[in-house]
């Protein structure tokens, strides 16, 4: 029996049931990208650990593990570490607020014209990008599997993940991911401790890895720095954490759910670098990077055990695209169509431009996976020009009232054209563009808004201040509820 293929058999099945059951509920926009803004802890902090552990995270870093060893871990966790941060700070705040996007933010404080680049940005250069980076993600595995050509593999895996996602939005992404992120975490632990018997265990690994390999720090410091700033700002801005906060039922499991969602995500990490590091003791030196975890993997467990966490592992970078792409498709219809092209919109229309706009978005990304396909590459540029455009303006919407909307429409800009002409000049001291782009966009933010005055559609505040001792609006909504028939 090809155990292979009828995990993937029953995998499909399954997603193919779970979105036709909640394309029978969805009704509206809000439905299909925000899940009603009803979401549990458990769909939460599910959906957080397998969109964040799609292809980059797994089978990027075992085939950085592969390449690089332990040190990876120490350049790529600061996102951990400041998506926490931004849970514990900001995740009321952003609740509150129930922002659809992170233009959503930039159009309530400082007008609708601002949050249009926003809004391309992030569904131009990140989300599309990075969807097509899941997408090779999808075709390492299935090559794997079912030995098809990456070419038709990532074919295969984009037709399924474009119609599991136009069909059941947000609900059926949120509650596979849920089921996924259990199965991830067992399958990345138990390939851990079999690929070490493989070896010979703990003692052999450690006798025939080189020591560069099982070092934490055997980075020189510029691309121990470079990796940490490529892996940090970034996080702050990644929209997929940003519409988690507001889908949660309260603030109380949005703050929590993430919270621990990015504690597994850590954990996670931990065990799949070393896998591509044992991976390096069998496997030939010339593997390439993305198919390192799965060929490992292939080799290692049997069938029966493999093929389930090796479908799981498709399942989650197949959601997690799914994830990359109703964010980009809630840019377009909610930042661009409702806002721009028809503002009066009935919820169909704007459901039926949300679907439309996934279609869009997917075909854009399958042309970026076919040309490129390095996952990594793909991952980083992408998430370094978000963040240089968008970290700062948004600091300054949560913190600062005097920034102004041409100091934050002129900071996101300049910074943009700085990053691609850094980056185009070879990134000079070997400096990532992410360094000097964040600190540009900083000073032309706070030097244009000290020099400028506030327009007149601007919501002259800093949010974070303004809503600290705000309750959260669905509590409130259900005790006022609630204390109606004994006023009555």
């Amino acid at each position: 029996m090809n155990w292979w293929i009828v995990w993937l058999v029953l995998f499909i099945a399954g997603i193919t049931a779970v979105s036709i059951y909640y394309s029978r509920k969805i009704e509206s926009a809000d439905d299909y990208v925000m899940a009603d803004f009803s979401l549990g802890f458990f769909p939460i902090a599910g959906s957080i650990i397998a969109t964040a552990l799609g292809a980059a995270a797994v089978i990027g870093a075992a085939g950085k593990g592969f390449t690089m060893g332990m040190s990876y871990f120490t350049g790529s966790i600061p996102y951990v570490f400041v998506s926490i941060i931004l849970a514990l700070v900001l995740g009321k705040t952003i609740r509150k607020l129930k922002l659809y996007t992170i233009p959503d933010l930039f159009v309530r404080r400082f007008g609708k014209t601002t949050g249009l680049i926003p809004a391309l940005v992030i569904s131009l250069l990140y989300m599309t990008p990075t969807f097509g980076m899941q997408i090779v993600g999808m075709g390492s595995i299935l090559t794997t599997i079912v030995r098809m050509p990456l070419t038709w593999a990532m074919i295969f895996g984009f037709v399924v993940c474009v119609l599991f996602t136009l069909m059941g939005g947000l609900p059926s992404v949120a509650w596979t991911d849920a089921v996924q992120s259990i199965l991830i975490l067992l399958g990345v632990i138990v390939l851990f401790f079999m690929g070490l018997n493989y070896v010979g265990g703990m003692n052999t690994l450690i006798q025939e890895t080189p020591s560069e390999f099982l070092s934490f720090f055997s980075l020189n410091k510029t691309e121990l720095f470079n990796y940490m700033v490529i892996f940090g700002p970034f996080y702050l801005v990644w929209q997929t954490t940003w519409q988690r906060f507001s889908a949660a039922k309260t603030e109380k499991i949005a703050v929590r759910a993430v919270t621990v969602g990015y504690i597994v995500c850590g954990l996670i990490g931990l065990f799949a670098i070393p896998i591509g590091i044992m991976a390096k003791l069998v496997l030939s030196a010339g593997t390439p990077e993305d198919l390192v975890y799965t060929q490992f993997m292939t080799l290692v467990a049997h069938p029966a055990i493999g093929g389930l966490f090796m479908v799981s592992l498709f399942a989650a970078v197949l959601t997690g695209a799914t994830s990359f792409l109703l964010s980009g498709a809630t840019n377009i219809s909610n930042d661009i169509y409702r806002k721009w092209i028809a503002p009066n919109a009935n919820d169909k229309q704007a459901l039926n431009i949300s679907r439309i706009s996934v279609a869009v978005m997917a075909l854009i990304g399958l042309g970026v996976a076919l040309f490129i396909k390095n996952i990594i590459v793909i991952y980083t540029y992408a998430l370094s020009l978000t963040a240089v455009s968008l970290v700062m303006p948004v600091m300054a919407a949560m913190f600062w009232k005097r920034a102004t909307k041409i100091g934050v429409q002129a900071s996101i800009i300049i910074s943009l054209i700085f990053a691609f002409s850094w980056n185009f000049a070879g990134r000079p001291f070997g400096l990532h563009e992410i360094v000097p782009g964040l600190v540009v966009s900083f000073v032309v933010l706070v030097v244009v808004s000290l020099f400028t005055k506030h327009s007149k559609d601007e919501d002259i505040t800093a949010y974070y201040f303004a809503m600290k001792d705000m309750e959260d609006p669905v509590l409130a909504i259900n005790v006022a509820t609630d204390a109606t028939p004994s006023a009555k």
